[in-house]
């Protein structure tokens, strides 16, 4: 846990994006909301207290907050759908997989990873064969 603390624990504004709105019409979402969507600079905050990990997604539009355990499966809804999650930290990463419980749901599992490249914290979202990346750099007080 603790290099995940040092690695990831802090403010994050994102400073680039690459295919979002793909990402984002993979996963069914309508097309005016997918340009409000690729608009927004959000901030992400993570935090670990003992064996909890807590990531803070705010855009100003629509905030979403994600608390785990590290190799401990949740259900969650998304978007009205029951996902299966589950966080696995790897390779130096945090990889976050969703996959529909209900195999018949038009949702398409999703996999998310974290990881650090120098000062820059990559957020790299799979979907079907669409790749997003965000890239965000530490907020300093």
């Amino acid at each position: 846990m603790e290099d995940i603390k040092e690695k990831f624990v802090g403010t994050w504004k994102m400073v680039r994006s690459e295919n979002f709105e793909e990402f984002l019409a993979e996963v069914g979402v309508n097309f005016f909301i997918r340009k409000m969507a690729a608009l927004a600079k959000p901030t992400t905050v993570i935090s670990v207290e003992d064996e909890t990990i807590t990531i803070e997604q705010k855009t100003g539009i629509r905030d979403k907050v994600d608390t785990f355990k590290l190799n401990e499966k949740i259900e969650k809804e998304m978007e009205g759908t029951k996902m299966e999650c589950m966080v696995v930290y790897e390779d130096g990463k945090l990889k976050y997989t969703n996959t529909p419980i209900d195999q018949e749901s038009a949702v398409k599992p999703q996999t998310v990873y974290r990881e650090r490249f120098g000062e820059e914290l990559l957020v790299q979202i799979e979907c079907g064969k669409v790749v997003c990346k965000r890239y965000f750099e530490r907020v300093t007080a």
